[in-house]
């Protein structure tokens, strides 16, 4: 998925760019939690893709975005705009393959689903 309609990849990585986002107290922790770098997490948004969009989000429109880490890592991003026209990094943290696919976008299915 390019793109989410409301959320444009391209914009998401030009805030990135241009140094126009903020991390979340929640996202800062997580990011600690799983031992990655800000510069995973750019790297993440600025060459990853949209895999699930979030345009009812109660926070306000958002998606989580697939990329890598510099390693090599897989990570997830939940970004979203803020009113300021910033984006705020919701959460980040590398997906667990007990939830994902081999292909890190695709959620696995429960059994009582």
């Amino acid at each position: 998925m390019k793109g989410a309609g409301f959320l444009d990849i391209s914009i998401l990585r030009k805030a990135v760019l241009e140094e126009r986002y903020e991390v979340s107290q929640h996202a800062e922790q997580e990011r600690r939690n799983d031992n990655l770098l800000i510069e995973d997490i750019e790297k993440a948004i600025l060459t990853g893709e949209i895999i699930e969009p979030y345009p009812d989000d109660p926070r306000g429109q958002s998606c989580l975005i697939y990329g890598n880490a510099i390693s090599g890592r897989p990570v997830h991003v939940v970004i979203g705009f803020l009113p300021t026209g910033w984006c705020r990094i919701i959460t980040v943290y590398v997906p667990s393959s007990d939830y994902w696919e081999d292909d890190w976008k695709t959620r696995k299915r429960r059994a009582n689903q």
